[in-house]
């Protein structure tokens, strides 16, 4: 499992979780250090061209939503990532929860701020993907969480290992051969490890699912890549029990949202509050990008009927 947040100041914290397979661990790795390459040729393996092309060392940089404007280098892998994910029916698991902190009573969560919230919902963010897309298994075994490098997390007294220890606790069908998360570089040149392409490529879901939703940059590159993965990531919010959909997302990719109503002022002991908190995960909510991507189509309308 590979882990990235998001936390937009106030309003939301945003958790992904790329869950990878071992079956599929390194099919999915070659496969992304392969679309890194934008030479046209089909048989192209990453790192194996003799001499190496003059884009590779262009190439070979670090994926992250948040840096994409710096350089045309990361946009153009981030592209050809979003094109790989767009084609993918069987390799990609992911999980990206959003937290709404206005709608939770932050007095139940202590003096420790954001970081005490995240680690309440990390675990959340690991159980739901893994017994969602894995229930058929009697047993289930995680080999290893790796999580973006962060020193908050990193030095708190319970992030590293308490989600991994509740869990042993408390769910016989999941069992950890790790006790600690593993914090990793999400540069593959800083860390030597190429999972940190993992790291990278949820970075950029994540990234290109908050811009769909809350379209907070309007940084040209990012709303072109926020755009390009709106189709499947308006099916995933709007439609998320399709099995239909053609993109052959349930049981692979999920989107949700927390809580859907606000608890504040209930009465812990009332029907009203069960109810809702029962009914607090959903999927539905308001695309903003939706408005930059209806625009030409507008304008079109405009120019077309002009009364």
């Amino acid at each position: 499992m590979f882990c990235d947040e998001s936390v937009v100041i106030g309003e939301w914290i945003y958790l992904g979780i790329l869950v990878v397979p071992e079956p599929k661990e390194q099919i999915l790795l070659d496969d992304l250090l392969n679309s890194r390459c934008g030479n046209p040729q089909k048989d192209k393996i990453w790192g194996k061209c003799n001499p190496l092309c003059r884009y590779h060392s262009k190439n070979d940089t670090e994926v992250r939503f948040s840096d994409i404007s710096k350089s045309k280098d990361k946009y153009f892998v981030a592209d050809r990532w979003l094109d790989y994910f767009l084609r993918d029916r069987d390799k990609i698991y992911f999980h990206i929860l959003g937290i709404d902190l206005t709608k939770l009573d932050k007095s139940k969560f202590g003096n420790g701020g954001q970081n005490i919230i995240y680690n309440r919902f990390f675990r959340t963010a690991i159980l739901k993907p893994v017994k969602t897309y894995f229930n058929r298994y009697v047993k289930i075994f995680i080999d290893s969480i790796y999580h973006d490098e962060n020193k908050a997390l990193e030095t708190h007294s319970y992030f590293p290992w308490h989600s991994i220890f509740s869990i042993d606790e408390q769910d016989g069908k999941i069992t950890f051969k790790t006790k600690e998360i593993n914090f990793i570089n999400s540069d593959h040149k800083d860390s030597s490890n190429q999972y940190s392409n993992f790291i990278q490529f949820i970075d950029l879901l994540l990234g290109c699912v908050r811009n769909c939703i809350d379209h907070f940059s309007k940084d040209d590159d990012k709303e072109k890549l926020a755009l390009k993965s709106l189709p499947i990531i308006e099916r995933l919010i709007e439609a998320p029990n399709n099995v239909s959909s053609s993109y052959n997302y349930v049981g692979r990719q999920k989107i949700e949202f927390f809580p859907k109503h606000d608890l504040k002022n209930l009465d812990e002991r009332s029907i009203e509050y069960q109810s809702k908190r029962m009914a607090s995960f959903y999927a539905g909510r308001k695309l903003k990008i939706k408005e930059k991507a209806q625009l030409p189509l507008l304008y079109n309308n405009c120019h077309e009927n002009p009364s």
